[in-house]
């Protein structure tokens, strides 16, 4: 794993720990969203869009915990 993949996963885990518990699902996804469709090298799905917010979570989850 390079730099640019731990400063994204920190960035995410920070995030995670600012989030409140009644927190919406689309927002979490959102911030997520943000921070790692801007990291080099990540390119957003073409089908992102037509996915439950179950799989992006469960996506951008795994992301996270590489």
């Amino acid at each position: 794993m390079n730099n640019t993949t731990n400063f994204m996963q920190m960035f995410m885990m920070l995030q995670d720990m600012n989030t409140s518990i009644d927190t919406k699902v689309e927002e979490i996804i959102e911030r997520k969203e943000r921070i790692v469709f801007a990291t080099p090298g990540i390119i957003k799905p073409k089908d992102w869009e037509t996915l439950s917010n179950n799989e992006k979570l469960k996506r951008l989850n795994k992301v996270q915990n590489q």
